[in-house]
């Protein structure tokens, strides 16, 4: 007997499709239906074929009304774990300011690194805890989180500890990343004083904690941590057996994009400034370009040139880079400006926020509908999945489940 049964889907898309075009990887099932088996999908056709299988009664059947069923949105890069806000910084930024500035100034990552040095940790984990629940009901049941605004030991292992507490009460499952380079302390004399401190001693320390996160991440900028630094970082983090990330030519060409695919990461994110040349050398070498259009939106930088990118043959994935700088936690939202300002299609936008981003933290069970994947799922009130970037700024989300279990919202009988 199925714990579970969806039934009555107009849009069923399970992201399992192995066709050329994006609709086609979508693999959209039309009155679409799916069981749940012990937290897994265990089948999955149309409500006519469920209604014919000799199963036995499912012990909770979610009607989805003629509404969207897509996987649960998994978010590949944010920096929710912090203290405080920066708003003031939004009217800087309108005047013109560059944010390279306002980092500069003692502003930017510097300025939250100090709250969330300062901060106790039951104040950060009840911060942070508003945002996580705020992409939940947004359909996100998977999210990266960074740290990064402690930059000395202490407050990184304080801010691992924030993220293990949270996920001891939450739904949301979040992945940890241990974010290494992110700004140069003001303690510090230079950048590569930092970051032999982060080499050093930060690193051996990350690497034997009790929740020792699986990846390790830098920022990869003119201004704030050179090419050279970089590599240097992501040598050891791979000596010390962490998976890598980073944060690549963001605001201009650092290479960051050619050092990922040299340095075997994961993703490089951002690549809004990236060269043609770094971004093949990432295709040949399998890595996931995750690109965030909200940060460009909110920073006025050029938007990555999603095209490019996947005309180059890279994975490509979303994320909405939730921090104080880009307070954005709306998938949707994102969404939507990747199909305006990146001019890709709902389809790709879509695969990039589910089966793409999933491949970003290297989960292959996740942002799929697929028999066996973990049954995270999303039931919308809009009846299709042309809507989501089409359709913003309103609660559109009517409940999610996470591993068969109803996570947000709520259903009759």
């Amino acid at each position: 007997m199925a714990d579970l049964a969806v039934i009555n889907a107009r849009e069923l898309v399970a992201c399992t499709g192995g066709g050329r075009t994006p609709e086609e990887k979508l693999g959209i099932i039309e009155d679409g239906a799916l069981l749940v088996t012990g937290g897994k999908v265990a089948w999955v056709g149309t409500t006519r074929e469920f209604r014919r299988k000799a199963i036995g009664k499912p012990r909770r059947t979610v009607d989805a009304n003629g509404g969207l069923v897509t996987p649960g949105f998994v978010d590949p890069h944010t920096h929710l774990v912090f203290a405080g806000s920066r708003e003031d910084e939004l009217e800087r930024k309108i005047e013109g300011e560059a944010y390279t500035s306002i980092l500069a100034s003692g502003g930017g990552i510097v300025r939250t690194m100090k709250e969330t040095r300062k901060a106790h940790i039951s104040r950060i984990v009840d911060e942070s805890m508003g945002r996580v629940n705020q992409l939940l009901r947004c359909g996100v049941t998977t999210a990266e989180v960074k740290t990064g605004y402690g930059q000395n030991l202490v407050t990184e292992m304080k801010l691992l500890d924030t993220i293990d507490r949270m996920s001891a009460g939450s739904v949301v499952e979040l992945v940890p990343t241990f974010l290494g380079l992110h700004a140069c302390p003001p303690e510090f004399r230079n950048s590569s004083e930092y970051v032999d401190y982060a080499i050093g001693e930060m690193l051996p320390a990350i690497a034997l904690a009790k929740k020792r996160p699986r990846f390790s991440d830098c920022f990869c900028e003119e201004g704030v941590f050179s090419r050279e630094e970089c590599s240097r970082y992501l040598k050891a983090s791979h000596k010390l057996g962490f998976e890598t990330k980073i944060h690549a030519d963001e605001y201009s060409d650092s290479r960051g994009a050619s050092l990922a695919a040299e340095a075997g990461c994961i993703s490089a994110d951002h690549l809004g400034s990236s060269s043609a040349p770094g971004i093949k050398s990432m295709a040949r070498a399998g890595v996931v370009a995750v690109l965030l259009p909200g940060t460009s939106f909110f920073s006025s930088i050029p938007y990555a040139d999603a095209r490019a990118i996947l005309e180059a043959g890279c994975e490509m994935a979303l994320g909405t880079d939730l921090s104080p700088n880009s307070w954005i936690e709306s998938p949707q939202l994102v969404m939507s400006l990747a199909c305006n300002a990146m001019r890709i299609s709902p389809a790709q936008a879509l695969l990039a926020f589910t089966r793409g981003s999933a491949r970003a933290i290297g989960r292959s069970d996740l942002g799929t509908l697929a028999v066996g994947a973990q049954a995270d799922f999303v039931v919308h009130s809009i009846p299709g999945y042309r809507y989501l970037p089409y359709r913003i700024g309103g609660q559109y989300v009517r409940v999610v489940y996470k591993k068969g279990v109803l996570a947000f919202g709520s259903v009759a009988g």
